[in-house]
């Protein structure tokens, strides 16, 4: 289908077809209706650590729980939102990717 707008299966499952970044952490993230998302950390300086902790809540989970995410690479996590950490963005810049089409 050649659709604006239209996501088929085959595209929804491991593509990002929907993206932007996370400027602000205060109060968390999450995207609207509970859609998955992954994200790209990319560290503002030059840094020796090859992954972060980042307190997320994944779609099978019903808590907040720290897991490592590999730095300067799309996570495979099925995100569902992240904790409040602002900061956590002095030192990272962090990048949301969803495999579904997404509306402001």
């Amino acid at each position: 289908m050649n659709e604006k707008g239209y996501i088929g299966e085959f595209m929804s499952v491991g593509r990002i077809v929907s993206h932007g970044q996370i400027t602000d952490l205060t109060d968390g993230f999450s995207l609207s209706g509970n859609v998955p998302f992954s994200v790209y950390v990319r560290p503002k300086a030059s840094i020796s650590n090859a992954d972060i902790l980042l307190n997320v809540r994944c779609y099978q989970d019903d808590d907040f729980s720290p897991v490592p995410i590999g730095l300067n690479d799309w996570t495979p996590l099925s995100i569902i939102e992240i904790a409040p950490n602002p900061l956590i963005l002095d030192d990272c810049e962090i990048y949301w990717g969803s495999g579904c089409e997404i509306h402001p």
